[in-house]
């Protein structure tokens, strides 16, 4: 058991200094090392909070999509979908401006925590590699997180749509199923905008929003950072995860393949395949893909405010003019 007296000091130029302290106890520090690996790690995490709301500055703002609305309702209104549609469309604003404002924040310290593991490199302390390591982890748990919620957006702007058009984009679609919202896909819903004719709630729509919205859809996924960074995220949920900087941090799987041997008449006499002694080189490099994500971000921001900007699908979700 070991204690440490935390102190920190905010000095300043027109006053007394603030002075914050607190005695902490730590258990079963490791021996040797635990004591320096401990205040190392404790002083990168403390520069990295010094720092990150810079980047996050420098990060696209995120509009006001979460802005307080007057939603006026007739009686019928309340005993229709109408109600639900344009107060659920709002709700999905709400969510929608909640996931970026967290995405920023995550890839800000992402960031961070990137300067940190690099400040590391010129270091010399005895628990420079163990440190690196666990700031490689904190800066990739931060990037992972924003890329799979950054996924996520997309998703919620196709279930806005949805919303807002009384749910009625999905055929037989049964809501009483305790899982029905798994049916509620992007693609499904990309389907269903596709049948103007045979949907009431579509066929209401003028065709120059009409064909807005369905540009939106178009534009949404159709960049090619988002490309690059879309497969980022599915290896990271449904793959092996791909290495970044540090091929000596993550598994790898041996290659199957088999290279056929063939003779001077072209025919197969036997097999050969390679056994790789030496790690590959990482699939990913942080740079780049930070870079992806913030294109990214600033890509879905503009798109979403094309969204918004037309009055049935923006926060008050009133009804477009014919």
């Amino acid at each position: 058991m070991a204690y440490a007296e935390m102190r920190i000091t905010f000095e300043s130029d027109s006053g007394e200094p603030s002075v914050f302290q607190r005695r902490l106890e730590f258990k079963d520090l490791r021996e040797p090392g635990g004591k320096e690996f401990t205040a190392q790690y404790m002083l990168s995490v403390a520069a990295m909070e010094s720092n990150w709301n810079s980047y996050r500055l420098a990060l696209p703002g995120v509009p006001n999509f979460a802005r307080e609305t007057e939603q006026t309702f007739r009686l019928e209104d309340l005993v229709s979908s109408v109600y639900e549609d344009r107060r659920n469309t709002q709700a999905v604003w709400v969510e929608i401006t909640h996931i970026l404002l967290r995405v920023r924040v995550l890839l800000a310290k992402s960031r961070a925590y990137h300067d940190q593991e690099l400040e590391q490199s010129s270091d010399q302390h005895s628990e420079k590699k163990n440190l690196q390591w666990h700031l490689h982890l904190d800066r990739m748990e931060h990037f992972d997180l924003a890329v799979i919620l950054l996924g996520k957006v997309n998703e919620l702007a196709a279930r806005l749509v949805f919303e807002r058009l009384g749910a009625s984009l999905i055929r037989n679609l049964d809501r009483r199923k305790p899982d029905w919202e798994r049916e509620v896909t992007w693609k499904n819903i990309r389907i269903g905008l596709a049948d103007k004719a045979g949907n009431p709630h579509l066929a209401a729509i003028p065709l120059p929003e009409y064909d807005a919205i369905q540009e939106i859809f178009d534009d949404f996924l159709k960049t090619e950072t988002g490309t690059r960074l879309w497969a980022y995220r599915i290896k990271v949920v449904h793959r092996i995860t791909p290495s970044v900087d540090r091929p000596d941090l993550y598994t790898r799987l041996e290659d199957r393949e088999l290279t056929p041997l063939v003779d001077g008449a072209g025919r197969i006499e036997g097999w050969t395949k390679s056994i790789r002694l030496k790690r590959a080189a990482a699939e990913y490099v942080f740079p780049d893909l930070y870079d992806d994500a913030v294109r990214t971000l600033r890509h879905y921001i503009a798109v979403l405010e094309r969204l918004e900007a037309i009055p049935r699908f923006g926060p008050e979700a009133e009804a477009s003019e014919d």
